[in-house]
């Protein structure tokens, strides 16, 4: 008896290798929205850390109490503050609203002391990241110079800071229970014009690539001071 195939059993073959080659294009774009996905949330987990590192340094330079190594943190005068938030010119003088009366409390400076408008090389405090620019992307082979290893090739991280107005919405005070903050971070003014100090500064960071859509990164620090330590004294 002689065997063969069936045109039926042809057929079949002919319809299921149909459904594989039509099945290709799909699994080489679901490909490449997984890669593209691993990109965006590499990129986003390289924002943030760069953010943390923003927000760890001072406010400003200026509002270290004594030099750039010692000394508390004290909340800073601005220029084009809320009023509301100046230093209180009848009692106690080194507090505003807010401050607690106290000597390891948050405080301001012994005289009016304003924020600095410099943006160094030498990174000392928040405003020295104003433009500053990195690529994080590497070759990806292991060796002394390429300290990084990421998937997308094309990443930059872009920082930028600015004043934002830190005004309440008009008829809210500072001394009500509940205040109005009137939040509006397209009020940024350059942070190199000590005119325009407020006391809320924003770290805007500009993430981009070539395989995604550019986003931004935001994130605020405010003119607060910090508050004393008690300290052990060791004989």
């Amino acid at each position: 008896m002689r065997r063969g195939i069936s045109l039926i059993e042809l057929v079949l073959a002919i319809v299921v290798i149909a459904i594989s080659v039509m099945s290709v294009p799909m699994m080489l774009q679901q490909g490449a929205k997984s890669d593209n996905f691993s990109m965006m949330q590499e990129a986003i987990l390289a924002a943030r850390t760069k953010m943390g590192n923003v927000l760890s340094y001072q406010w400003d330079d200026n509002a270290r109490d004594g030099n750039n190594t010692e000394g508390r943190l004290r909340a800073l005068d601005v220029y084009s503050g809320a009023p509301a938030l100046d230093r209180n010119g009848t009692y106690y003088i080194e507090r505003r609203i807010g401050h607690v009366y106290g000597d390891l409390r948050r405080k301001m400076m012994a005289v009016a002391t304003y924020p600095s408008s410099s943006v160094d090389a030498n990174i000392t405090d928040i405003n020295d990241f104003d433009g500053l620019s990195s690529s994080l992307a590497g070759s990806g082979a292991s060796t002394p110079t390429d300290t990084y290893d990421y998937l997308d090739r094309d990443l930059n991280l872009t920082t930028h800071v600015y004043y934002i107005s830190d005004a309440l919405v008009p008829g809210s005070d500072y001394n009500d229970t509940v205040i109005n903050f009137a939040f509006d971070p397209s009020t940024k003014k350059s942070i190199t014009n000590n005119a325009d100090s407020t006391s809320i500064k924003m770290i805007e960071l500009d993430v981009s690539s070539k395989n995604y859509q550019n986003f931004l990164f935001r994130a605020f620090s405010c003119n607060l001071g910090e508050v004393d330590l008690l300290e052990k004294e060791i004989n």
